[in-house]
C-alpha cells in the first residue's frame, strides 16, 4: 500500500496500479484515512509556500472587515486570535460569522493518474469546475459520480459546493446526513465544520454550536477557530 502511495504522489502509477490503489481506497478504512491524512500534509506544504504568513497578516490589518483564508494551520489560527478578530462586534452578526469564515475546501484529490472512463472524466471535470469557483456546475458533477462512484470525498466536496454556490440549507443536509463517523473518515471535523458554519447562515445557532462543539471536542487545527466562533456566538 505504502508504495502505490508514493507512486501516487509522485504521479508515477501505471493504470494498473491506479485501479488497485482506488479499490484499497474504497475497502481498506484505515489505508483511506492515513492516504487523505498524506492528502492533507501535501496541500498544507504547497499552500505554505506560495502565502507567506506574514503578508496575510498585512492584508487583514488593511481590511476594515477582513476574509479569512481557509486556516489549515494552528499558526495561522493563532494570528487571528492575536488580532481580535473575533471580537470586533459585541452583538453577533450572523451572516457576517458566516461570510467571513466561509471558504472553499482546498482541492486536495489529484486526478492526474486517473483512467479516461466516463465516470473517472466527470469527476475530473467536477474538480475542474471546483477550482474555477463554478460550484453549482461543480455540485451537479460531483453528485452524479457519488451516485455510481459513492466515496466520501466525493460527497463531502458536493456538500461544500453546494454552499459555495449559495445553496446552503442543501449542503448542510449532504453533509449532515453522511455517515462520517461510521466510516471513521478524515473528513469528520471538516464536515462539522461546514454544517456548523451553514446552521450560522441559517440562524440556527443550537445547531451551529452543536457541530462547533464537535470540532472543539476533535482537538484538532480548527479546534482554536471553532472555540472562537463558539464565544462569538453567545
Amino acid at each position: 500500500m505504502k508504495e502505490l502511495s508514493e507512486k501516487y504522489f509522485s504521479n508515477t502509477l501505471t493504470e494498473a496500479e491506479f485501479q488497485e490503489l482506488e479499490q484499497a481506497l474504497e475497502t481498506d478504512a484505515a489505508f483511506r484515512q492515513e492516504f487523505y491524512i498524506e492528502l492533507e500534509i501535501r496541500q498544507t506544504i504547497a499552500q505554505e509556500k506560495q502565502h507567506d504568513l506574514k503578508e496575510r497578516l498585512k492584508k487583514l490589518d488593511s481590511k476594515p472587515v477582513p476574509k479569512t483564508r481557509w486556516y489549515l494551520y494552528a499558526a495561522t489560527i493563532t494570528i487571528f486570535i492575536a488580532i481580535g478578530f473575533f471580537f470586533f462586534n459585541a452583538q453577533p452578526n450572523y451572516e457576517e460569522v458566516y461570510a467571513t469564515h466561509f471558504e472553499a475546501y482546498p482541492n486536495m484529490v489529484n486526478l492526474t493518474n486517473r483512467s479516461n472512463n466516463s465516470q473517472n472524466e466527470i469527476a475530473k471535470e467536477a474538480f475542474q469546475l471546483y477550482d474555477s469557483g463554478q460550484f453549482s456546475k461543480a455540485a451537479a458533477a460531483f453528485e452524479e459520480v457519488y451516485k455510481k462512484h459513492p466515496l466520501d470525498y466525493i460527497h463531502f466536496y458536493y456538500g461544500v459546493s453546494l454552499m459555495a454556490a449559495g445553496n446552503v440549507a442543501q449542503g448542510v443536509e449532504v453533509l449532515e446526513n453522511h455517515p462520517w463517523q461510521e466510516n471513521n473518515n478524515s473528513f469528520i471535523s471538516s464536515s462539522h465544520w461546514y454544517i456548523g458554519l451553514g446552521y450560522v447562515k441559517l440562524d440556527k445557532i443550537p445547531n451551529a454550536r452543536f457541530y462547533f462543539k464537535k470540532v472543539v471536542e476533535a482537538d484538532n487545527n480548527l479546534s482554536a477557530g471553532a472555540k472562537e466562533i463558539l464565544k462569538q456566538l453567545d
